[in-house]
């Protein structure tokens, strides 16, 4: 009997395991769950560490790791080279499938015009105005894949882009169930200590409230932490779940650590610092069931009303948990599937 060739699929992602990070997660978590339903699963990723391996294999996934340079043009042309010199891992592939990268594909495009290639837009690079650029790698993309998926709508606007799918994060529900009664008073951020976050910002609507009683944890660390130590307990970069757990209201303005809190109940009281963030919490089905401020005193106001009147954060609560409930990953994997015409 001849045995049924496995379908392989070939990711191409800028960081993977074991860094720490939102699309690594989700590069993870995706790959973990086709190999469960009989898919090969080969990972083409950048080398960040001299630690690493150059090959390996992690939870059956294929793992290949290549050196970067640090120049932008010369390291794009050198990943182009490598490629090349290891096409195998893409003639391999049924599908080839890049998360954020597909820049790192478009000479094979041409080279294979006919082996379907797919890109996935995690989210922006940080840099407010975005460049211009950017903007233009992106469209080009967008052009070159066979279909593409957003991670959240704002994309499509301020990259010009068409997205042919759009997803939002997808997380994990607890195995243990959420504590009912937890403390108004307990706030948490997770996330990058720096400034390009919004923290600044949060940290200022903190200094209008040091007359209230606060518990406030950092998960994170960065620039700002003796700043945020001025107001809690600086945890690091640790799982954040047992303080999610804990905490009432969530103060993080990332879309992941968003979602993350709604498992556990939290209330989300957040702040942006440019349009572009604006729209990234806003531009989202869950935008009437968080609470957005655009200045500090805004946020102290309504983090001081919460507090003090946490009963009516309910409806908040509620609708956000019973929508995060619908992100979960088998529901990720079916949009794959069905983009790569493969369900």
């Amino acid at each position: 009997m001849i045995k049924k060739k496995q379908n392989e699929i070939l990711f191409f992602t800028k960081l993977f395991y074991p860094h720490v990070g939102g699309v690594e997660k989700q590069v993870m978590e995706l790959s973990i769950r086709l190999i469960k339903l009989g898919y090969k699963i080969t990972i083409v990723t950048e080398k960040y560490s001299d630690r690493l391996k150059n090959e390996e294999e992690n939870n059956g996934i294929k793992i290949i790791r290549f050196l970067p340079l640090k120049l932008k043009f010369i390291g794009l042309i050198y990943i182009w080279l490598w490629l090349l010199k290891n096409r195998k891992f893409i003639e391999e592939a049924d599908v080839v499938h890049a998360h954020s990268v597909y820049v790192w594909y478009w000479p094979f495009r041409f080279l294979y015009p006919s082996k379907p290639s797919f890109v996935t837009f995690h989210g922006w690079e940080g840099t407010y105005p975005i460049p211009l650029r950017n903007i233009i790698i992106r469209k080009i993309d967008a052009f070159l894949a066979d279909k593409n998926i957003a991670i959240s709508d704002y994309l499509e606007k301020h990259y010009k882009i068409k997205a042919d799918r759009l997803m939002y994060t997808s997380v994990d529900l607890p195995k243990i169930g959420v504590n009912p009664r937890k403390n108004p008073t307990s706030i948490l951020y997770v996330g990058r200590l720096d400034i390009d976050t919004g923290l600044t910002k949060i940290l200022e609507a903190f200094s209008l409230l040091k007359n209230m009683k606060l518990s406030i944890g950092f998960c994170g660390d960065g620039p700002l932490r003796h700043e945020c130590e001025k107001y809690g307990k600086v945890y690091g970069f640790v799982d954040p779940k047992p303080y999610y757990r804990r905490s009432a209201i969530c103060v993080s303005p990332g879309v992941t650590s968003v979602l993350e809190a709604f498992t556990y109940k939290c209330l989300i009281i957040t702040t942006y610092n440019n349009p572009v963030k604006k729209d990234y919490l806003l531009m989202t089905p869950f935008k009437n069931w968080i609470i957005v401020e655009k200045t500090a005193g805004g946020l102290a106001e309504k983090i001081r009303f919460y507090v003090n009147n946490y009963n009516k954060a309910a409806p908040y609560i509620d609708h956000s948990y019973n929508w995060v409930k619908t992100q979960n990953w088998n529901n990720a994997v079916k949009t794959y599937l069905n983009l790569w015409h493969l369900n």
